[in-house]
């Protein structure tokens, strides 16, 4: 487990960065691990502002 300890703006920045984000690393594998670790992210970050 990860903790992170940001200010509402910061997290939801970073919200918005992770759920747009399309990775495109030319590996599908990666690719593949990069999009369920931000959905990870996603999911943790909108739990900890009360959106989840």
């Amino acid at each position: 487990m990860i903790q992170l300890d940001l200010n509402t703006n910061d997290a939801e920045a970073l919200l918005r960065h992770a759920k747009s984000f399309e990775p495109a690393t030319g590996d599908a594998r990666e690719d593949s691990r990069l999009s369920d670790a931000l959905r990870d992210l996603t999911e943790a970050i909108e739990q900890s502002l009360g959106g989840g």
